[in-house]
């Protein structure tokens, strides 16, 4: 148990690791914020459409547009309510699918580099796969 505590603590020692933990965590806030105000925004523009929705379907229906999956099962029948949600789905795919995987990635490549993320995730007994 006394091991992981000293990989992780030595792990995020490194400025370049701690620079991109802090992107990272820059990031994902910006992605909070974004899916707070468009949680908020979906039921008042519902409510512009003469529907009601409580905040729970609004976080839904953000989550959902944004990740692209698109059910289909609530959506907005005027002009505001489309355009919202072309807002929401271009925000999503721009933050989702562009910007997480490539600050993930520039995480993951230092972490890799360094070598210590390796010892972090591997399990007591289980064989660490081969470099090449």
């Amino acid at each position: 148990m006394k091991y992981y505590p000293s990989l992780l603590s030595y792990f995020l020692s490194g400025r370049g690791t701690q620079r991109n933990l802090r992107l990272l965590l820059k990031f994902l806030a910006a992605l909070g914020i974004m899916i707070t105000i468009y949680t908020v925004a979906f039921p008042f523009l519902m409510a512009g459409e003469g529907k009601e929705h409580s905040w729970l379907t609004g976080f839904y229906w953000t989550l959902v547009v944004m990740s692209t999956l698109g059910f289909g099962d609530i959506t907005f029948e005027g002009d505001a309510g489309r355009a919202f949600s072309i807002l929401v789905l271009l925000s999503g795919v721009v933050f989702l699918l562009i910007l997480f995987p490539f600050t993930f990635i520039k995480f993951w490549v230092f972490s890799q580099s360094s070598g210590c993320l390796r010892k972090i995730l591997s399990f007591p007994g289980l064989p660490l796969p081969e470099e090449s």
